[in-house]
């Protein structure tokens, strides 16, 4: 009698796991347009009909008849062994918790949450910018960048490119599996802007699993109204042509609406290792348009390795080295080049503008404000011991991270040319937080 009300206790456990997750898995988030007020929940559909996504703003955890708002699928494509699915959230409030579900004929997903960025610039951006997680053989360093997301909690992530070797759907399903550790304990979880990469080798991947906004997969992305402009561009593809053309009318008739413009694409104009070419067609058709049309800070991948640059302008004068000069007032500066777990290369082929160069596993760390880019370079194979930021203190950096240090300094200062104008003043008194109940001189430095 004991072995039956055992085995019956067993079966009845086991249906209660079916119907308490569901078969839905390997979610992630992406962005199609502004994360202030939109956002694209994106899944694996393992079996099962009829998914819903509930959401609200409070917090009901799987308890789905309880969210107030329901939404069904917008898209629906089988691509590399996954039945994906994706809900596109608009109308969302800015700068608020959202809380959701994905509920099926088998069940209820586990609760996950993200949060809307502010609208405008009163508030601090936290962005994590990376490329290349294609493991081979050994899928420890992607996951240990995959854990550092889920620490620093920002508010999105740029990745750029190179997700697997070979494209096969088992490296797929693998890749989204490790995807998940960038979920928080709490289940938060952290939107990216996706971009193709030469291991991509099929047009459209990108498009189908992340559900970008544009099946040629290049597009902009802007955050906060007027804040952030964000162009993702497709090195896949031709350069000159209908990409180019489009990438100077956009910024031709937009990039002065923006506190910032910036831009990422997968292979670097000028690599830092001799493993890989210069794209010149890159550089011909791209490097002015930056310079011209103030696009400040530009995020490169695909040569596994580690730089930043001082800020640059394309040029073949005098003082330029392999078409790049020093231009500290209105340059560029490029970083990169893709170190989230691939096969590391020999940083050595440094020019005259790099600031630093080096070939760990890495990514980048920024903090944008409507006044400057703070970027910080996170070596990740340490994240075992690295503590968590908060998300009411979300740029003091947790305990035991490891941020680069090279020679010139652990951070590179990017101040926004928009502003360049202005005076740069401090107030020497008042003190911070001091409270008077009538007028007082202010005193200060220019």
């Amino acid at each position: 009698m004991k072995f039956w009300v055992k085995l019956i206790c067993f079966t009845i456990s086991v249906l209660l796991v079916g119907d308490t997750f569901g078969l839905t898995r390997r979610y992630r988030l992406s962005l199609r347009d502004d994360p202030s007020s939109t956002i694209t929940i994106g899944w694996d559909q393992n079996g099962g009909n009829s998914p819903t996504l509930y959401y609200g703003t409070i917090d009901y955890g799987q308890n789905w008849a309880s969210y107030p708002t329901f939404q069904t699928e917008d898209r629906q494509v089988n691509s590399k062994g996954m039945d994906n699915r994706f809900v596109r959230l608009t109308g969302l409030t800015p700068n608020t918790i959202y809380y959701f579900v994905i509920k099926d004929t088998d069940g209820t997903s586990p609760r996950f949450w993200f949060k809307t960025t502010p609208m405008g610039n009163a508030s601090p951006l936290s962005v994590i910018a990376g490329g290349d997680s294609r493991a081979y053989l050994d899928n420890g360093p992607r996951q240990n960048a995959n854990k550092m997301v889920a620490k620093l909690r920002p508010d999105f992530v740029l990745f750029g490119g190179d997700y697997t070797w070979l494209g096969l759907n088992l490296e797929w399903s693998e890749w989204m599996d490790d995807w998940q550790m960038t979920t928080s304990p709490d289940g938060r979880m952290y939107p990216a802007v996706w971009e193709r990469g030469n291991h991509e080798s099929n047009s459209g991947t990108v498009y189908d699993l992340f559900d970008v906004p544009s099946a040629d997969e290049y597009f902009t992305i802007p955050v906060g109204g007027n804040f952030l402009n964000i162009y993702t561009l497709n090195t896949e593809i031709s350069i000159t042509g209908n990409q180019s053309t489009w990438l100077e009318a956009d910024l031709q008739a937009n990039s002065d609406n923006y506190d910032w413009n910036i831009a990422q694409y997968h292979r670097s104009t000028r690599p830092h290792t001799t493993a890989k070419p210069n794209a010149d067609i890159q550089y011909n058709s791209w490097a002015h348009l930056f310079h011209d049309y103030r696009v400040q800070l530009i995020v490169e991948s695909d040569a596994h390795d580690v730089k930043t640059t001082w800020p640059v302008k394309p040029s073949m004068g005098p003082n330029s080295d392999d078409g790049f000069e020093l231009d500290t007032l209105f340059g560029s500066v490029y970083i990169g080049e893709g170190c989230w777990g691939a096969p590391l290369r020999t940083n050595d082929w440094d020019r005259n503008w790099t600031r630093n160069s080096g070939s760990f596993n890495s990514f980048h760390w920024l903090k944008i404000t409507k006044d400057t880019i703070e970027i910080r370079t996170v070596a990740t194979d340490n994240v075992a011991t690295v503590g968590s930021v908060t998300d009411l203190d979300r740029f003091t950096p947790p305990t035991g991270i490891d941020i680069w240090n090279p020679s010139n300094g652990s951070v590179v200062y990017i101040t926004n040319q928009k502003y360049l104008g202005r005076p740069d003043i401090s107030v020497t008194y008042p003190f911070h937080l001091q409270y008077f109940n009538q007028a007082q001189a202010v005193t200060g430095n220019c």
